[in-house]
């Protein structure tokens, strides 16, 4: 293991710029799908807001433009894949997707299959078949007219089957109970009076007719799953019925009925209603009705009877979209009956040893007890040369690269009978006589102390391309770019085709933390102000904002305000520096509430300068007085005033009413004091009026 001190220099434009936009919107930063087994991600996981137009597109037939296209990766176990793009799930906001898949390497791309168009209900569908399993394949994601939003991707890899056919007479022959997937059901064939208008499914829209004969006598179950499935919605509407041939495959004029099911939607009723006849439907052991029609009746629940398969006869099933989305199916089958059919087998040899750039033996042994095998078709899967053959063999076969390896043999008999088999094996490093591998990397550290948006971008030289990274030794991908990193130090692996490895470690660095303190709580008196002592480390260039009651705070901008607030209050120093980074710190200022006041008990206007006004005073707490009034011993108002000057010794009332001075006595006055807080306080006393 080396160690490399790095800075910021790399192989190619690395800035933060990169990274501000979707991280995988080149191919060469594609995201790893880890398996397309069923795989489904989550209804809003990727998404191509923010992608940038990709500098080099590959070529394509369906004339995409790539204005935000995003890219992803993965390794398909079976020689075909279907792939649903849905952009409309749950919160998904991707209107119409576009989808393409291609092969080869990101500087060199081949296109496998592509969506010229989407279907507008925010789902599209592409089914790539002739894929060389175990190699590394890359799905690039649009929207039609630069449309951006989030998606879910469901990807499953499959055997293939033929291509649906809609009439019972040219109905594909299955020899076994294999699953698979379709990926479209259109059209009704050219005989469109093969179903008995009395059966429950009385009438084809979008069909596909599949044909078998019993090897084993058992029963036959199987789930038919509409591609649109999604169990918290109405999806397609996939009836289906199965028939008995009693003259043998070809037999398509004399079917009888042995199983129909139609249960579907109740119109004009709410979707809780019926949503058990809404799905998956097929045959089930624990099912005992033979047919259900349309509709969802009080027993329907999409599902029949498992059928009881005698050895020896043949069956037709017809899967039929009464919906007419354009969508296909998957099926599964299950139960203890077999279908009739060749028996497809390999032995995988080695001359020498299991092990790269060294000759593989591959030795046909299947057989078939009806009529003959006519053709074969070898997939040797990644790194092969030769990577297929079409004849029985024995077949060399040298893998220039190591690692888990996958072939597949597909045989068809006279009758059109198709079969498959896949092994999987190992094959060993052979890196001794070969270039050392070297790998370098760089680092985009955090912006801000305690975040994980760090970057490490590595790169292979030497050794024999192409090159798969890790950070962890065990799980390797294509994609040399790894995000949304905390601060640390991590080794990054980097692994070529000969199976040779090398490693460098790296150091990824915080920040000082930015570190902000308000200063400490305060305790004042209604009327005082006060200074807040705000504070940050380190120093540097930043936004300063104090969150709180700003009419009592003259500059909220400032670090070390003054302040003058009229009740307990909270204040809050929120610091921003120049790369986005965000602290804080509160400060509680508690304000004792006291409201000085004073009212002279007497007064003598007379006329010598001195007490000859009654008036009430206070501190610079007090505005004003809002209503001062006074009473004789009657309750007669004999005074008043709004709005008079407080502290104020030659205001207020004189001692006289309508101009004429009154007697001595005691008068009863109120007054209502407004203070700073918009508080009004009424008061209350007495005065006596002496010569």
């Amino acid at each position: 293991m080396k160690y490399t001190l790095l800075g910021i220099l790399f192989f190619w434009s690395f800035s933060t710029g990169l990274f501000a936009q979707v991280p995988n919107d080149i191919c060469l930063y594609a995201t790893p799908i880890p398996s397309v087994d069923h795989y489904c991600s989550g209804p809003t996981e990727f998404t191509n807001v923010n992608a940038e137009v990709d500098p080099n597109p590959p070529a394509n037939s369906c004339q995409f433009n790539y204005d935000h296209a995003v890219w992803f990766s993965f390794v398909p176990l079976e020689p075909a894949v279907v792939i649903r793009v849905t952009g409309t799930a749950e919160e998904g906001t991707l209107v119409d997707p576009l989808i393409g898949v291609f092969g080869g390497t990101c500087d060199n791309l081949t296109q496998a299959g592509c969506t010229g168009n989407s279907s507008g209900l925010g789902v599209t569908e592409l089914t790539v078949g002739d894929l060389i399993i175990g190699q590394t394949y890359y799905l690039m994601v649009d929207g039609v007219n630069g449309n951006v939003g989030s998606f879910q991707i469901c990807i499953n890899d499959f055997i293939p089957v033929p291509f649906p056919q809609a009439d019972c007479s040219a109905g594909i022959i299955l020899c076994d109970k294999t699953g698979f997937q379709v990926e479209s059901l259109v059209g009704i064939g050219n005989d469109q009076n093969e179903l008995d208008p009395s059966s429950c499914v009385g009438e084809e829209f979008a069909s596909s007719w599949y044909k078998w004969t019993c090897d084993q006598s058992g029963t036959l179950t199987f789930d038919i799953t509409p591609n649109n499935y999604d169990p918290n919605k109405e999806n397609d509407d996939i009836d289906f019925a199965i028939y008995r041939l009693p003259g043998g495959l070809d037999d398509c004029a004399n079917k009888e009925l042995v199983r129909c099911m139609a249960s579907g939607a109740n119109i004009n009723k709410p979707y809780s209603a019926w949503k058990i006849c809404n799905g998956p439907t097929g045959l089930s052991e624990n099912s005992t009705d033979v047919s259900e029609d349309p509709g969802c009746n009080d027993n329907s629940d999409n599902y029949v009877a498992a059928l009881n398969m005698v050895s020896g006869e043949s069956y037709v099933l017809i899967v039929n979209n009464f919906s007419q989305s354009g969508l296909g199916f998957s099926i599964d089958f299950g139960g203890s009956g077999t279908f009739l059919g060749p028996k497809v087998d390999f032995a995988v040899d080695a001359v020498a040893e299991f092990e790269c750039d060294k000759t593989i033996t591959f030795i046909d042994s299947s057989y078939t007890d009806v009529g003959n095998i006519v053709s074969w078709n070898w997939n040797f899967g990644a790194g092969a040369t030769p990577v297929s053959a079409a004849t029985t063999g024995p077949h060399d076969v040298v893998y220039e690269s190591f690692g888990d390896k996958i072939a597949a043999l597909t045989i068809e008999n006279e009758q059109g009978c198709r079969v498959t088999k896949i092994v999987d094996f190992f094959v060993e490093s052979c890196c001794e006589d070969f270039p050392d591998l070297d790998v370098s990397a760089s680092t985009i550290d955090n912006l801000c102390a305690g975040d994980s948006t760090a970057v490490i971008l590595a790169q292979g030289f030497n050794g024999n391309p192409a090159y798969s990274y890790s950070l962890d030794g065990e799980h390797f991908s294509p994609n040399p770019q790894f995000p949304n990193l905390p601060e640390g130090d991590f080794v990054v692996y980097i692994q070529d085709i000969k199976g040779c490895l090398d490693s460098t470690s790296v150091g990824l660095v915080d920040p000082p933390p930015l570190v902000v303190s308000a200063g400490p709580d305060l305790d004042l008196t209604l009327g005082d102000s006060t200074i807040l002592n705000g504070f940050y480390t380190p120093p540097g260039p930043v936004q300063i904002e104090w969150v709180g009651n700003t009419d009592w705070l003259p500059c909220d901008s400032c670090l070390i305000p003054v302040v003058r607030p009229f009740e307990t209050t909270d204040y809050t120093l929120r610091i921003t520096n120049e790369n986005g980074c965000t602290s804080e710190d509160d400060v509680h200022i508690g304000v004792n509430i006291v409201r000085p006041f004073y009212a002279p008990n007497a007064f003598s206007p007379n006329g010598d300068g001195v007490n000859d006004w009654f008036s009430v005073f206070s501190t610079d707490i007090a505005i004003d007085i809002d209503d001062l009034m006074v009473f004789d011993r009657w309750g007669n108002m004999v005074y008043r005033d709004r709005n008079v000057p407080l502290n104020n010794p030659s205001t207020g009332w004189d001692g006289t009413y309508k101009g004429k001075k009154l007697n001595p006595d005691v008068y009863i006055w109120v007054a209502n004091v407004r203070y700073l807080d918009d508080v009004v306080i009424q008061f209350s006393g007495d005065v006596t009026l002496v010569k």
